[in-house]
């Protein structure tokens, strides 16, 4: 509540807020800079949540299948949601240096150098990627629970009646875990969201403006140009935005 008052003032943090209206938002909406940071967050956001939604999904199954050493697997891939996000984010910016790693092993395969902080078409991709990396595991356990759980009488009479592993995924599986998949949907939305360590620590927000999120902008905005009320009206149309996403 403070925040959206303070969203409705000019505010510096050296002299008193002082009240001016919209004027907050229609310096929003027509900032280029405003504009290019919200289309980031939402390509951002929804790449991020579908990816992470499917390799979750696909790795629960993979699990699920009850391949021996599949548990272990599970384990060491849920230790990505146990490092601190600063060392993550500090591993990957070394290892997609134009130098890096990743380009190493995909030199072997003949793939020239690929500039994945560095280009704009390049960047996004690679820190949703990164998201996908560090939060698909948790949801992978996520998604292995509602497995679990699910009763075994219906897969037992689509067998009977002669229905193959597709069919029974398509009209069984997917069915049953739509809650559950509504929960990941929306938590990991949230998550992606408020996304300021990955792209502040590995890009930057470069190259230009390509990784630049609303939470970024919210950072700079306030602390950086000491534009408290303005830092707060992106706040709330952030928070709108989710809130009715949600």
């Amino acid at each position: 509540l403070w925040a959206i008052d303070l969203s409705f003032h000019t505010y510096d943090m050296v002299s008193p807020p002082r009240y001016a209206g919209l004027d907050n938002y229609r310096a929003l909406l027509a900032d280029p800079v405003f504009r290019e940071t919200l289309l980031n967050t939402i390509v951002y956001i929804a790449g991020s949540t579908i990816l992470t939604t499917a390799v979750g999904l696909g790795l629960a199954l993979a699990i699920n299948t009850g391949i021996p050493g599949a548990r272990h697997c599970m384990m060491l891939m849920f230790l990505t949601n146990l490092m601190p996000i600063i060392a993550v984010c500090l591993v990957w910016r070394f290892l997609l240096h134009p130098y890096g790693l990743v380009n190493q092993m995909l030199s072997a395969f003949g793939v020239g150098r690929v500039d994945w902080l560095t280009d704009s078409w390049m960047a996004m991709p690679a820190i949703i990627a990164v998201t996908v990396w560090r939060f698909a595991p948790y949801f992978m356990v996520v998604f292995l629970a509602a497995l679990l759980a699910l009763p075994r009488d219906y897969y037992e009479a689509a067998e009977l009646e002669g229905a193959g592993p597709i069919h029974r995924f398509w009209h069984i599986t997917l069915p049953l875990l739509a809650p559950t998949m509504f929960f990941v949907v929306v938590v990991s939305a949230l998550l992606s969201a408020r996304i300021f360590l990955m792209p502040y620590i590995i890009t930057g927000g470069g190259p230009g403006n390509a990784t630049r999120v609303l939470s970024m902008l919210i950072y700079e905005t306030g602390f950086s140009y000491m534009k408290m009320g303005q830092a707060a009206a992106i706040s709330v149309i952030l928070f709108a935005f989710m809130l009715v996403f949600t």
